[in-house]
């Protein structure tokens, strides 16, 4: 058998064996939900309310992308947004507040809704636990209360659940919509909903403030916007297949000759245009003491640089380089570059310079090109 027959059977082999395991590992197991899931089947779930809603004909919907894109001119709609645990940026908030504006609602459950719709609460209530509470109409409900705080509410807002400490939900107007926010999202849980009166209470609120509105199951709040979200409707086998099959076209292009990588520059381009012929133009002018040239050189293309950047003729004199720059920078930079013209400006009349008097002028020249590209 040959090196290749051999490499290609060990390839299926281990794709075969890996195949199973990552099958083994996404089956048998149960699915695990985040807390107030409409689709979550768990304890902490929302999916019997969920359920509930869609059997009385309500026709409820879930809502996972940006606020950005809520619909509209569709009727009045309810967006339900239970316990965000997804951080709501300030635009995102702004966005929330506009679809409110244009005749929506959103109806808040959190259990310390502060920071959200500029909601504020009133600490050190004790204690928490089975409570009274008294909805708009006056009627009463037993339930269980988790918070040691009340909400704050302004003179406009509507009270529409309160008990002996304080409010547990209010409305407010914002435009032609409403926002309501109230505490104990554990109210609409698979395991609380149909414990004391929770469900009564919800209801109540529901037909009085959501009556013929379309109502959404804000899911972008729980994080389920993200880049994997649409691949929980295929099932699992498929995408252990497909997950194979791209492993099998890598090993393929591999095994073709294919390379992945950087392309790297050859070094004959690096020597013939780069630093490197720089360096040795440089050292051939200190070997052969050519220190007035390459001052010329200096000298040439800091005046290309002063006519790019203050339009002064290259062929323009040191004086008239001052003359004109004096119009043009403020006292302190020209002061600068008036010592440093008046330096360089015996060099005209050099013909021949030494190594000390070649580091000095280039030092000079050096500083009045860094301060052109730099100013």
């Amino acid at each position: 058998m040959t090196n290749t027959k051999k490499t290609w059977l060990w390839a299926a082999v281990t794709f075969t064996l890996l195949a199973g395991v990552l099958y083994w590992l996404s089956s048998g197991r149960p699915e695990p939900y985040p807390p107030y899931l409409s689709e979550s089947p768990s304890q902490t779930g929302v999916k019997a309310f969920y359920t509930l809603l869609d059997e009385q004909g309500e026709e409820p919907a879930r809502w996972d992308s940006k606020p950005i894109r809520l619909p509209n001119g569709s009727g009045r709609q309810t967006l339900l947004m239970i316990e965000p645990f997804s951080t709501v940026s300030g635009d995102e908030m702004r966005q929330y507040e506009k679809w409110m504006e244009e005749g929506n609602t959103i109806w808040l459950m959190k259990n310390n809704p502060v920071g959200y719709f500029d909601t504020q609460v009133d600490y050190g209530v004790l204690p928490a636990g089975e409570t009274k509470v008294e909805g708009e109409d006056g009627s009463t409900y037993t339930v269980e209360v988790q918070q040691e705080h009340r909400l704050q509410t302004k003179k406009s807002d509507d009270v529409l659940l309160s008990d002996r400490h304080g409010v547990l939900a209010f409305k407010r107007s914002y435009g032609d919509g409403a926002l309501i926010v109230g505490m104990n999202p554990d109210w609409f849980t698979n395991e609380w909903i149909a414990d004391h009166e929770h469900y009564e209470v919800i209801a109540s609120i529901l037909a009085s403030e959501a009556e013929d509105s379309r109502i959404w199951f804000d899911e972008y709040i729980h994080g389920q916007d993200g880049l994997f979200t649409g691949l929980d409707v295929y099932p699992k086998w498929l995408l252990v297949f497909t997950l194979q099959l791209a492993l099998f076209m890598l090993f393929f292009l591999w095994m073709q000759g294919k390379r992945f990588g950087p392309s790297f520059m050859p070094r004959e381009a690096v020597v013939r245009f780069g630093d490197e012929r720089l360096q040795a133009l440089a050292a051939w002018y200190r070997k052969g003491e050519f220190y007035r040239e390459s001052l010329a050189v200096q000298e040439s293309y800091l005046r290309k640089l002063l006519q790019d950047r203050f339009g002064v003729s290259s062929q323009a004199s040191w004086e008239e380089i001052r003359h004109t720059l004096s119009y043009r920078l403020n006292e302190k930079d020209y002061q600068d570059w008036e010592k440093w013209t008046k330096t360089v400006e015996p060099l005209e009349n050099v013909t021949d310079v030494d190594k000390r008097a070649f580091l000095d002028w280039s030092y000079t020249f050096d500083q009045m090109r860094k301060e052109v590209q730099g100013s």
